[in-house]
């Protein structure tokens, strides 16, 4: 009488003796090698395994400790701009801080910064220039930032010219104990750099940690 696969998988589970019992018929069974073609113990083919097992498990730990490499890094520059902008006490020092950070240590070059409020129309920068109402309220509806690629209009005509290479964009709400104080815009030419649905939340503690020093200056 014959057996199916699945009885023979259930045979052998239910009886673990059988290997050690029948030890020396194993060594005598011959299976193809899953790259040569040529015939191999069943020892050896188990070896072969064994090895491709420890290599994705190897190549996964790697994958992991680069990970944690990267956060570690972008910790410690998160770090060094907190700092900086805890020394800070005048609006043009908090965005050339900004954005001195966000070109050499973050590497987007392309950014904006656009402020409102009682407080921001007084203080006569450029990141206070006026903006619509519609961004206003627009802005003051992101719960989180919002990626992907470029939209036209208002936003895109903050970079001028060029906006024409700019291929995607990360929109980050500066909110200060629940009060939306402006727009952060970051802006790329990789289409991938900024793309929608990515994981936003280093991004979004940027937006913290920048919202808070701003609002000590537009709050006097």
């Amino acid at each position: 009488m014959s057996m199916s696969p699945e009885a023979v998988l259930e045979f052998l589970k239910s009886h673990p003796e059988f290997f050690e019992e029948q030890a020396a018929f194993f060594h005598q069974v011959e299976i193809s090698h899953p790259y040569s073609g040529r015939t191999i113990s069943l020892a050896e083919r188990q070896m072969i395994t064994l090895r491709e097992k420890n290599r994705l498990l190897e190549h996964r730990l790697g994958e992991l400790l680069g990970v944690g490499e990267s956060n570690d890094a972008l910790g410690a520059r998160m770090h060094q701009l907190t700092v900086a902008l805890v020394g800070a006490s005048r609006l043009d020092q908090i965005v050339g801080i900004v954005l001195k950070s966000l070109a050499e240590d973050f590497s987007v070059p392309q950014a904006r910064l656009r402020l409102w409020g009682e407080g921001a129309a007084n203080l006569g920068h450029d990141a206070c220039t006026p903006v619509s109402a519609e961004l206003i309220k627009e802005a003051a509806g992101m719960h989180h930032p919002v990626t992907g690629s470029v939209r036209t209009g208002e936003v895109a005509a903050w970079f001028g010219s060029e906006g024409e290479e700019i291929s995607s964009m990360a929109l980050v709400p500066l909110r200060f104990e629940g009060q939306t104080l402006g727009l952060l815009a970051m802006a790329s030419g990789d289409a991938e750099r900024f793309v929608a649905g990515m994981g936003t939340a280093y991004i979004e503690r940027l937006g913290d940690v920048i919202a808070a020093a701003l609002a000590r200056v537009l709050r006097g």
